[in-house]
């Protein structure tokens, strides 16, 4: 599969089976999110950690839920994996944001590629850095907040048409 084609079968997924990822599948996503652009050669600021404990889960779950009150929400779609993207703030304002992004774009497409499913999820940052005892279960870092997450897995309803390639953002071009 080429670059191109990976990123018109990437989907976000809102329902994974209980299956789990390979740890091969696993080390492949950590490597693909440490060869991302980060911003300023940055990577000692950055620590990704893979949860795949069910409790762990579990847990960042229903805080996700209390968050947006309402208890049958379930952020992580029962994905049986999420990564976590943890970030010393830097001088350079929000920057962190952007590696988080540039990082969880690389494995959400080698995912695609080995076959399984991904989605992005703002509800894991949100329900992580909301709570101090989340991030001391994960092992986050002093200084050091949430910046992204994203779930990966298998989907409970595959999906394996390409979308169009059709621009979807207004594009000016200025020649």
């Amino acid at each position: 599969m080429n670059t191109l084609e990976a990123i018109r079968k990437r989907k976000a997924t809102r329902g994974f089976t209980s299956d789990q990822i390979s740890d091969e599948a696993l080390e492949q996503l950590l490597v693909s999110g440490g060869l991302a652009a980060v911003g300023m050669a940055g990577f000692d600021s950055l620590r990704l950690f893979a949860i795949q404990n069910p409790e762990l889960l579990k847990e960042i779950d229903a805080e996700a839920s209390k968050g947006f009150g309402n208890p049958n929400y379930h952020a992580l779609y029962g994905a049986p994996t999420l990564i976590v993207v943890a970030a010393k703030p830097r001088p350079l304002e929000y920057i962190e944001l952007s590696d988080a992004g540039c990082i969880i774009q690389n494995m959400m497409l080698t995912a695609t590629e080995l076959g399984f499913d991904s989605i992005y999820l703002w509800t894991g940052m949100y329900a992580i850095n909301r709570s101090p005892e989340l991030m001391k279960k994960i092992g986050f870092p002093e200084g050091f907040t949430c910046a992204g997450t994203a779930a990966f897995g298998y989907a409970l309803k595959p999906n394996d048409e390409l979308r169009e390639p059709v621009r979807r953002i207004e594009s000016i071009i200025i020649k």
